[in-house]
């Protein structure tokens, strides 16, 4: 009987470790800069009445649900990696199925609502990554950032599998001018709920991959008033 309790006991133990353990495996996730409420070394506590996401790598969504808002989650990190406008970040993430690669998409925001595209790459991201595999991609910030609280989201559309879109938001502050505008284009947002662009599979070169869509979306500007 002692003998099937601790069996049982180790069995428990190891089930609690799992539910608990960051789902590495599951799909891909940003891993820094710390994207809200991530699990890994060095990221800030979540702010009050937040919890650490254990399932950073999983989508926010598909072409038939939305699961979760983008960014994942709307309250900012209790604290903010600073860069300077025109640095070049080293985006890193936490790979535990590549899907092939697909669509990726790097958006500044000063209040969470409206985005600017800052980086963009077709079919490339992601591609011929190993389940598991370390990944990192340079973005850099626009040389002509005004300075405040920003938010850098990332956006990917995979190539193979479910149709889902993935969104991580990281909390930074940007040092550059003081006001101004920043001009570009909106993201674009697919295979988030039955109302959105539908990007189907494609695992080959001649598969159609909604490329022209990219091509497509709408300028928009981001104001920030001067700080007297």
């Amino acid at each position: 009987m002692m003998l099937k309790s601790s069996i049982l006991a180790v069995a428990v133990a190891c089930l609690t470790v799992l539910s608990v353990a960051p789902s590495a495996e599951a799909h891909v996730g940003l891993q820094s800069p710390c994207p809200r409420y991530g699990a890994f070394k060095g990221c800030p506590a979540p702010p009050k009445g937040q919890q650490i996401d254990y399932n950073i790598n999983s989508p926010i969504g598909t072409h038939d649900t939305i699961n979760q808002p983008i960014c994942k989650h709307t309250v900012p990190a209790t604290k903010r990696v600073k860069y300077k406008a025109g640095q070049t970040i080293k985006t890193q993430y936490s790979v535990g199925a590549a899907h092939g690669g697909g669509h990726c998409q790097w958006a500044l925001s000063y209040d969470n609502k409206k985005w600017v595209v800052i980086k963009t790459m077709i079919r490339d991201c992601l591609r011929n990554i190993p389940n598991g595999g370390a990944y990192s991609v340079n973005v850099q910030i626009p040389k002509n950032a005004p300075s405040g609280k920003a938010t850098l989201m990332w956006l990917w559309n995979n190539a193979i599998g479910n149709r889902e879109l993935y969104s991580n938001c990281a909390d930074i502050e940007i040092k550059g001018t003081n006001g101004g505008k920043l001009k570009g284009v909106a993201p674009l947002i697919a295979n988030y709920g039955p109302k959105s662009l539908l990007i189907g599979e494609f695992p080959k070169s001649t598969d159609k991959d909604g490329h022209e869509a990219f091509a497509k979306r709408k300028s928009i500007t981001i104001t920030v008033p001067k700080k007297k």
